[in-house]
């Protein structure tokens, strides 16, 4: 065969294409399981210091802390179905990452911290100054007449009611409100100025 290119010419042969029995490409290794559902992460309760360390617990109904102290914080994280009693004053109580949790708790110094732990449930005995929400969906908070003093704050939540004693009623009497969600921005004097929208029902 005549060839144009010099190179191949010398060659004097066309090198002929790879056959099509040439081994097949080996098969894709499956990817491992991400470390999340490797397996349940063990539980954990435990004072460590001065933090209680409440983890991936599930289904228990009546987890108690005995003696809370001023000095000592709760902390909550992955938890799912429980209930977490925390007897004494405690300086904090955090919830993270939590499911269907519910805390009963005396009294708080310094704040109680709700994230990304929807349909939870709180219910304050004592006095808290500050309760803090941020990107939870679905939660129920009861007050004592000692707590209605509380702030409450809210970012990116819906659907949280409080619930208030009632006034003159028997203790355990409570009425149900909701948090608002709709708010109104309007522009004065070159700031932005944010009121609540009430709905009448």
């Amino acid at each position: 065969m005549t060839h144009k290119n010099p190179a191949l010419r010398a060659g004097g042969i066309v090198p002929e294409k790879p056959s099509s029995h040439a081994a097949a490409p080996k098969k894709p290794v499956k990817p491992t399981k991400p470390s999340a559902l490797a397996g349940k992460k063990p539980a954990k309760f435990a004072l460590e210091g001065n933090k209680w360390i409440i983890e991936y617990q599930e289904n228990e109904p009546a987890l108690t802390v005995e003696g809370g102290e001023i000095s000592q914080t709760v902390n909550l994280f992955g938890c799912k179905n429980i209930t977490v009693i925390v007897k004494g004053k405690v300086n904090a109580v955090t919830l993270v990452n939590c499911t269907k949790t519910s805390v009963l708790v005396e009294s708080v110094i310094s704040s109680i911290s709700v994230t990304k732990s929807p349909s939870f449930t709180l219910q304050i005995t004592g006095n808290a100054p500050t309760i803090q929400l941020d990107s939870t969906d679905s939660g129920q908070i009861y007050l004592s007449k000692d707590c209605l003093a509380v702030e409450i704050t809210t970012a990116k939540c819906s659907s949280i009611n409080i619930s208030l004693p009632v006034e003159g009623e028997e203790e355990g009497v409570f009425e149900e409100q909701p948090i608002p969600e709709m708010l109104k921005t309007t522009v004065k004097g070159g700031k932005l100025v944010t009121t609540v929208i009430d709905h009448v029902g």
